[in-house]
Formats: structure tokens, C-alpha cells, sequence
């Protein structure tokens, strides 16, 4: 389902549309200079809730910033999603809610051999996603 390609095929002009995101595996210039961060949009919220109650949360919190953000925009720093506490499945947020609300992403971790990073290994937030089972398109 997912796909990974390189950065000088990928053209921005051809991505309306898709409702799946874009994850810039290594961002070109300027993109990261207009991207929102939302880590601590997000942290502010799930802080007001019961920590009981931030797993079952963090998706439609996630959702309602993305809800205030521009058709399109590029979100980046959005690691407290993947605080181990949450268990909750990062990309899979992310699927679901760009066929609602159109977005974009930088990746905060590596891909390789078809398998988003995050984290090191050894770490407890560390996570790997096999970029073909998700509806997601990879530039790198």
C-alpha cells in the first residue's frame, strides 16, 4: 500500500488529492521552516486529561489541532505521540486523519529498507512501521 520514493521524483505540485500523507524522510529546503510543530499543541492537551484516558484520547486530540491547520499543511514534532505509556499506533492515527483533514510530515527518524524509525533501538519509544502496510507515501 505504501510507497517510497525518491526526493527528485517527487513533485509537491501533484499531491492534492491523495488523502494519504506525506512523510519527508529528509525534508527539502524550506519545508521545515513552514511546518507546524505540534508536540506541545498536543502535550498541552492530553496533560488536561487523566492518564487513564490520554491512549484513548490522543487521536481526536490529535485530530483537533489538525482541524485549526490549513489544507495541506506540514506538521513536524509530534513525538509525544510516541510515548510508550500511549500505545497507540502513530501512522495509523495519521491515515485515518489525513482522509479527513489533507497534511503533510516530517519524519523525526529514518527510513530504511521500506521501514520507518523512530527512536533508537534499545529505547522504550523506539518503533518501526513497515511503510508497505500503510496507506502512506515516503519521500526520501
Amino acid at each position: 500500500m505504501g510507497n517510497i520514493i525518491p526526493a527528485w521524483k517527487f513533485s509537491k505540485n501533484n499531491i492534492s488529492g491523495l488523502l494519504k500523507p506525506i512523510i519527508y524522510c529528509c525534508p527539502y529546503e524550506g519545508i521545515a521552516d513552514t511546518a507546524v510543530s505540534i508536540n506541545l499543541l498536543l502535550a498541552k492537551k492530553l496533560v488536561e486529561c487523566r492518564l487513564t484516558r490520554r491512549t484513548m484520547r490522543i487521536e481526536t486530540f490529535f485530530n483537533q489541532i489538525l482541524s485549526q491547520l490549513p489544507d495541506g499543511a506540514v506538521i513536524k514534532d509530534f513525538d509525544v505521540m510516541f510515548n510508550p505509556k500511549y500505545k497507540v499506533d502513530v501512522l495509523r492515527i495519521m491515515t485515518v486523519a489525513c482522509k479527513k483533514k489533507p497534511f503533510s510530515v516530517i519524519w523525526p527518524g529514518k527510513c530504511e529498507d521500506g521501514k520507518l524509525f523512530y527512536a533508537e533501538d534499545g529505547y522504550l519509544d523506539f518503533k518501526v512501521f513497515n511503510v508497505e502496510e500503510y496507506d502512506v507515501t515516503c519521500v526520501v
